[in-house]
């Protein structure tokens, strides 16, 4: 497959990370999801491609990296705590993977690409999202670190893995 960036970079920043940054955006740049104010890394280009942006905006401390899909090719992109806190609201308030979420709002940044979900079918809204039934992602994506293009599998303890310790025989 094809890769549109070999340096992941973040989609979106907090709002908030960016206030206490000192950063002010306006008000009409800003997109709104699951109760977060979250600023499109988009802005930040300039007119730079999206193989460029990671010289133009990086996160300083990295929880994961991950890609989703396009009709283009894969769109990687990097992730904090901030970011997955939005993609993981998201996902639990549209009952979808956690996974889709991103490419929801990947789709979103760069409404030029055709973003797919995890069905590879492309996404247009967040209604039209395949739906999640299964085990609880945060505790798989968030507690357990596992990237978000890693589906949970059903026998994920809904607690998250509990710590195993070995003894001496």
């Amino acid at each position: 497959m094809t890769i549109l960036n070999k340096t992941p970079f973040p989609l979106f920043l907090n709002r908030t990370e960016m206030t206490a940054s000192g950063y002010d955006v306006a008000d009409t740049a800003v997109l709104m999801f699951a109760g977060h104010q979250i600023v499109p890394v988009a802005l930040f280009l300039l007119g730079e491609g999206i193989a460029d942006a990671s010289n133009i905006i990086r996160l300083q401390t990295r929880l994961n990296a991950d890609a989703v899909r396009t009709t283009e090719g894969e769109l990687r992109f990097e992730y904090a705590k901030p970011q997955l806190d939005v993609i993981l609201d998201l996902a639990e308030e549209h009952n979808i993977r956690a996974w889709d979420a991103a490419a929801f709002i990947a789709q979103q940044v760069f409404p030029d690409l055709t973003v797919l979900d995890s069905t590879k079918m492309p996404v247009t809204t967040l209604d039209a999202l395949p739906k999640h039934d299964g085990v609880n992602q945060r505790s798989f994506h968030g507690d357990s670190n596992f990237p978000l293009s890693v589906e949970p599998p059903a026998w994920f303890p809904t607690a998250g893995m509990p710590n195993v310790t070995f003894s001496g025989f």
